[in-house]
């Protein structure tokens, strides 16, 4: 009740604004959980296996927030999902390096690249919300938390992949390339939803290049 209070003093465009912002983070989760509890079949080291089972069952919690929060904002629906074209293109490249069981460029697609780009996200964003007369707090500091540990992991994993020299860092490289140019586009294709929260999505870009290992990407060099 307090939070459907909570909702009704925003005025209509602000909450479809929002649900709409709601809804690309939830295509991520959705990604996100999708690639997750693929990735916990092709590890081959028990411990990365049981990570990725709990970041399974973590980005499918995270997926139940958006969903209700959408449901409180826009409890009518909120049209045509921004985004969409853009999330479906990096799926499909990234279940490419999953059907073939590269467990490296997996990592570099979601826990490095997407996940990175949307623990920035929500790192700016939710230190805006309280502003919007919304709090959730707990909520957000929980999903918070729990992005970050998955970018952090990746990184960590990545790193233990490249030092085992079962990569070849050439194709890697092109590889990062792409998926930076698809989450470039990405970003492009919401960024008048951004811009209303009066953030800037190319600075997302341009710390996420910070967090990329600079021996993988031309474009992190």
């Amino acid at each position: 009740m307090v939070r459907r209070q909570a909702s009704q003093l925003l005025a209509t465009d602000e909450r479809k604004q929002i649900a709409r912002l709601f809804n690309f983070l939830l295509q991520g989760e959705q990604l996100a959980f999708d690639c997750a509890t693929r990735q916990a079949k092709i590890f081959p080291d028990q411990s990365s296996r049981r990570f990725l089972l709990s970041q399974a069952r973590q980005e499918a919690f995270h997926a139940k927030i958006f969903k209700a929060g959408i449901g409180i904002l826009m409890p009518r629906g909120i049209g045509d999902a921004m985004g969409k074209k853009s999330m479906q293109d990096y799926r499909r490249l990234l279940e490419s390096a999953l059907d073939r069981g590269d467990a490296a460029e997996s990592l570099l697609a979601m826990q490095i690249i997407l996940e990175g780009l949307g623990d920035i996200a929500l790192n700016r964003i939710s230190a805006g919300i309280p502003d919007r007369g919304l709090n959730f707090k707990r909520v957000r500091q929980l999903v918070v938390g729990q992005e970050d540990a998955h970018h952090s992991f990746g990184l960590r994993r990545f790193e233990q992949l490249l030092n085992s020299n079962t990569v070849r860092l050439s194709e890697l490289s092109l590889r990062a390339d792409d998926y930076l140019e698809l989450a470039g586009k990405l970003v492009t294709s919401v960024a008048p939803l951004f811009e209303y929260f009066e953030e800037d999505p190319k600075e997302y870009l341009q710390e996420l290049l910070q967090t990329i290992p600079q021996n993988i990407s031309r474009e992190a060099a």
